[in-house]
């Protein structure tokens, strides 16, 4: 059995940036520390190599933590939280464009480094499905930059 309190020296820093990454920056700390929470709960549960197992505990929470807020929001008539994407221009438009799952995939990949194994272990599915996901949202944002404006940027100085 794997010690709960190595496990979060190791990888807190690692989870908190994936957070970071997904969400308002209020909530950050809160989630994290429910991550670990669960982590001490299930330890028996952890596999070896924890950080993507640790990646789709913190992925199931923010998930929760959104119906939550969308459920207050509802009620309290404001605007939920969207984590704005990083940079601008055609990229960030294109990716933004994206659907939730296809975002997820491609950060797990290019924002976190993940094989698309350990990939596949946080969005709870196999490596096959995962790999023609990836494949998938990769072509859709291969499009999107393809595509004519308004994902695409007009070089400066170029007018029409």
């Amino acid at each position: 059995m794997q010690d709960a309190g190595r496990i979060y020296e190791q990888h807190a820093d690692a989870v908190r940036a994936y957070v970071r990454r997904r969400a308002a920056p209020d909530l950050v700390e809160d989630v994290v520390a429910d991550v670990f929470v669960v982590c001490v709960r299930r330890i028996a549960e952890v596999p070896r190599d924890p950080l993507p197992w640790l990646y789709g505990v913190a992925r199931k929470t923010l998930a929760n933590e959104r119906r939550r807020r969308a459920h207050a929001v509802e009620l309290a008539g404001e605007v939920a939280h969207e984590p704005e994407p990083a940079g601008d221009g055609a990229l960030a438009r294109a990716f933004a464009a994206l659907s939730g799952d296809d975002r997820e995939v491609l950060r797990l990949v290019a924002w976190e480094g993940l094989a698309l194994r350990d990939a596949a272990v946080v969005l709870g599915c196999s490596a096959v499905a995962c790999r023609v996901r990836y494949h998938r949202a990769k072509s859709r944002l291969r499009a999107l930059l393809d595509a004519p404006a308004p994902f695409r940027p007009e070089p400066e100085g170029v007018t029409r």
